[in-house]
This record gives structure tokens, sequence and C-alpha cells, in this order.
């Protein structure tokens, strides 16, 4: 009589602990693809982090009511300034609290017109790289008047616009100039990176 042939099934013993004991597991391969994802990303992902929350204390700041005395004080400031400017430019104007007028044209500086939105994006942007830190103090100095310089600019050039060109105040004012600020914004963060990584760059040996 012939017997079945005998199937060998592999079974899993336990130890004298009693713990079940097989073959060794294989490694997780989409596990170990996630951590690598994370750790070839840990310094963009730590950066947009950083960056995300100071914008988010940025615009939590702002909500509150205290901050309004903050930001009018500014544009009065701004205003000043910027009347200053024109005045050494032969313009016969006068400031009143925000508003800047002649008796050809009046400009009022408000919120949204006083940097200070572009200057903080710019100061998180500074902040959340993860650059040297004994170059930041001066890149932040810099990068900020730079763009409080042009944000003068700005409400000058606008004054003269609305005098001599008053079609083109609209553009100039909601689309000309906020991505000129934009553009500046970053251009002064990449040049801030640049900046501050000449000390990262190995010296060139000039050959004879």
């Amino acid at each position: 009589m012939n017997r079945p042939p005998e199937r060998h099934v592999r079974t899993a013993s336990k130890d004298s602990a009693g713990d079940q004991v097989g073959p060794p597991a294989r490694p997780s391969v989409v596990g170990a693809g996630c951590r690598g994802w994370f750790a070839t990303r840990a310094p963009s992902l730590r950066f947009l982090a950083a960056f995300g929350f100071l914008l988010g204390g940025f615009y939590a700041v702002i909500l509150l009511p205290t901050s309004d005395r903050v930001f009018y004080q500014c544009l009065c400031i701004n205003a000043r300034a910027a009347n200053a400017i024109l005045h050494a430019l032969g313009q016969p104007t006068s400031v009143s609290g925000v508003t800047i007028r002649s008796a050809q044209y009046a400009v009022a500086i408000r919120r949204g017109c006083d940097a200070i939105e572009p200057v903080w994006f710019f100061c998180a942007a500074v902040l959340s790289f993860p650059g040297r830190w004994r170059r930041k103090p001066a890149g932040l100095a810099a990068g900020v008047a730079a763009i409080l310089a042009l944000n003068l600019v700005r409400i000058v050039s606008l004054y003269f616009i609305g005098l001599h060109m008053r079609w083109l105040f609209p553009t100039a004012h909601l689309e000309l100039w906020p991505a000129a600020f934009i553009l500046a914004s970053l251009g002064f963060w990449i040049a801030w990176i640049r900046w501050s990584q000449d000390d990262n760059r190995p010296p060139s040996h000039a050959t004879p």
C-alpha cells in the first residue's frame, strides 16, 4: 500500500520562556523608505515648520486690539519721513497724521503701506533658515533697513504718480508695488543666504 508523500510544514517553535520563535521578520521597505525620505528632507521640513510658526505668530499678534496703536504710529512715522523727502525734492507738502497733502494732491498711508508685513516675511525667512547665527543679526539689520527705505520710495513715487498720472495710481498701488516688495524681500533673503554661506566655501588657491 503506497503512502502519500509527507508534507514538511515549517512551524514556529517556542523557546524555554514560552515565547514564539520563528523566522526573522523582514524589514519594512515602506517604513525604511519613509525614514529615508524624512532624513533627506529634514532641514527643509524644519525650515518650513519654523517659518510657518513665525508667520502664524505675526498674524496672531496683529489681531490683538493693542496692535492698532502700534501700526498707526508706524504709519505716522512713514508719513513724516516721506514728507521730509518730498520737501527735499521741492514739493510744498505738509503732513497731518497719516496724510500727506499739498494744494494739488493728497495721499493717505493706510495699513499695508507700512512695510511691516514684508519686513516680517524677511525676518521669519532669515531666522528659520539653517544658517550661521552670528551672521543673522547683520543680515536682519541690513534687510530691514533696505525694505523700510524701499517703502519710503513707494510712498514718494505714489505721490508723484497721483499728482501727474492719476490714471496709473490704482495699478501702481495695488499691483506693481506689492509685486516689487515680494521680489525685493525674496532677493534680499537670497542675497543674505549667499553672504552667510561664504565661510563654508573652501578658499581658492591660485596656481602660478
